[in-house]
């Protein structure tokens, strides 16, 4: 028994230093020349650790110079928001100051608005009193102008009372020219247009005739079966003037005139008859009337 366990120890003993004699220890000299267990030598593996190593050593590089990189974008990031929130701070207050500017500028438009309205209310007022007042003014001084020819005419009429017994102080009207009540008129013998006529009158140094009453009007009546121009013209719808630019006071329109046919008809003539009759100027021809004062 003794005996077995002996040679059972030294073979173990034998075992171990066997093993520890096929052991790869890298620290020992020499190391490189030796073989590992099997027959393979220890070189190559040193060399696949020398390269795993220098692999790894070369990737954490890379890694900590990302990391680093990564580290500083980071940064720059953090200021370009601090930056960002700055400008939006001041972009807000910048925001809530036009936001004021402009409620001030609403409130002030809305003023303006108002003003504007309340001005706008007095001009229309204001020009319907100037238009009152202008429509009163002209119908009142042609009313004026209708006495101050009737005065005129029965002025005259005494003086041709008082000129039969005494003779006349006044020039008598150039022939074939025809006088009454101070004036003088000329009745053409041919046709020609409004403005034609009107020249013409102008010429004479006289103005296309202006029918202040019933008395002129009754002068002026055609005797002979002709119309006559006279010098009365529309200036603008609804509105007639005489060519002295005097609004109209005495009228003398036939039934349903004037009509101003298809919105042509801005002249005035007188029927055969007395009546007046609105008229295209310038497609027309027909005759006309002059007018002058009697030279006194």
């Amino acid at each position: 028994m003794e005996s077995a366990q002996y040679t059972q120890c030294e073979t173990s003993e034998e075992f171990e230093m066997a093993d520890t004699k096929y052991q790869w220890r890298p620290w020992e000299a020499g190391w490189w020349a030796k073989q590992l267990p099997g027959g393979r030598p220890a070189l190559p593996l040193y060399l696949l650790f020398s390269v795993t190593s220098f692999l790894w050593i070369i990737l954490l590089s890379m890694l900590l110079a990302k990391v680093m990189h990564l580290s500083r974008e980071v940064e720059h990031l953090d200021e370009q928001l601090a930056g960002i929130q700055v400008n939006e701070s001041m972009n807000s207050g910048r925001l809530a100051d036009l936001h004021v500017a402009l409620s001030t500028l609403d409130n002030e438009q809305q003023t303006l608005k108002t003003k504007a309205k309340t001005t706008s209310e007095e001009l229309r007022n204001l020009q319907e009193t100037q238009a009152s007042l202008s429509t009163n003014l002209s119908q009142e001084l042609a009313e004026a102008r209708e006495d101050r020819e009737n005065i005129r005419s029965e002025m005259f009429h005494g003086l041709e009372t008082v000129s039969h017994g005494n003779g006349s102080f006044c020039k008598p009207c150039p022939s074939p020219w025809r006088y009454f009540q101070g004036s003088c008129y000329f009745f053409s013998k041919i046709k020609l247009t409004w403005s034609r006529a009107r020249d013409d009158c102008v010429q004479k140094q006289a103005h296309l005739v202006i029918i202040n009453n019933q008395y002129e009007q009754n002068f002026l009546t055609p005797t002979e079966k002709l119309g006559y121009w006279i010098g009365l013209r529309k200036v603008k719808e609804g509105v007639h003037k005489w060519i002295d630019d005097t609004k109209l006071g005495y009228t003398n329109w036939n039934p349903g005139e004037p009509n101003d046919s298809r919105g042509k008809e801005n002249c005035v003539m007188m029927l055969h008859h007395g009546k007046w009759n609105d008229y295209t100027c310038e497609l027309t021809s027909d005759n006309w009337i002059c007018e002058k004062r009697q030279i006194c």
